[in-house]
C-alpha cells in the first residue's frame, strides 16, 4: 500500500504546530555587561646626569605641571568602574633621587600624591602601581577630577659626582590601565 505524500505533509505540519519552542527573549541583550580594560601611556620623561648637576636647587632639579584632561571626559568619568596608575623609574645616575606624581583639579587642588624613591646606579627598576576604585582604599573621584598632573625630581646627592656607566640617565615613565562599563 502506498501512502500518499500529501499524508506526510499533513502529518509534520501538526508535529510541528506541537513541537517544543521556547518564546525567544530578545530582552536578553539588556542583561549583556561589556567591560573592556583601557590602557594607555599617560607620559614619558627622560634626563641626564649633566642637567641633574647643573641645577643644584634644593627644591629639585625639575619640577613641571602637565595638562591632562583624559579622565575628564565625560564618557571616560561616568563609566569607570576601577583601574590603576603605573609608575616605573630607573636610574643610571650616581644620584639618589626622589620623583614626586602629584594628581591635580581644574583649581590647583593636590587630589592624590604618590612620591618614589631610588637609590644611585639602581641596578632594579623602582616599580609602584596605584590602584582607584574597586577595593583599594583610593576613591575613583580622584581620577575623575584630575585635570593636571605635577611631575617633580629632586636630587638627594652632590652635584659634582658623574656616575661611571655610560650615558647615566634619570627615566620615568607612566601607564594607566581602566576598566569602564560600556554597558
Amino acid at each position: 500500500m502506498k501512502i500518499p505524500h500529501y499524508l506526510f505533509s499533513v502529518l509534520f505540519l501538526c508535529l510541528s504546530l506541537v513541537s517544543c519552542i521556547e518564546e525567544q527573549d530578545f530582552d536578553q541583550a539588556d542583561d549583556i555587561v561589556i567591560e573592556p580594560t583601557l590602557e594607555a601611556s599617560i607620559f614619558y620623561f627622560e634626563t641626564t646626569e649633566d642637567v641633574i648637576n647643573s641645577n643644584p636647587d634644593p627644591a629639585g632639579f625639575y619640577t613641571n605641571d602637565f595638562n591632562f584632561d583624559a579622565f575628564k571626559d565625560d564618557y571616560f568619568s561616568d563609566n569607570v568602574i576601577e583601574g590603576s596608575i603605573f609608575y616605573q623609574l630607573e636610574n643610571t645616575t650616581s644620584k639618589p633621587v626622589i620623583v614626586t606624581i602629584e594628581l591635580i583639579d581644574d583649581g590647583g587642588n593636590v587630589l592624590d600624591t604618590t612620591v618614589l624613591n631610588i637609590g644611585a646606579e639602581a641596578v632594579n627598576t623602582t616599580d609602584v602601581e596605584v590602584f582607584y576604585g574597586g577595593t583599594s582604599a583610593r576613591p575613583l573621584d580622584i581620577i575623575r577630577n584630575t585635570s593636571a598632573l605635577r611631575l617633580s625630581a629632586q636630587n638627594l646627592g652632590d652635584d659634582t659626582s658623574i656616575s661611571s656607566k655610560a650615558n647615566p640617565k634619570l627615566i620615568f615613565r607612566s601607564s594607566a590601565n581602566f576598566k569602564i562599563s560600556v554597558r
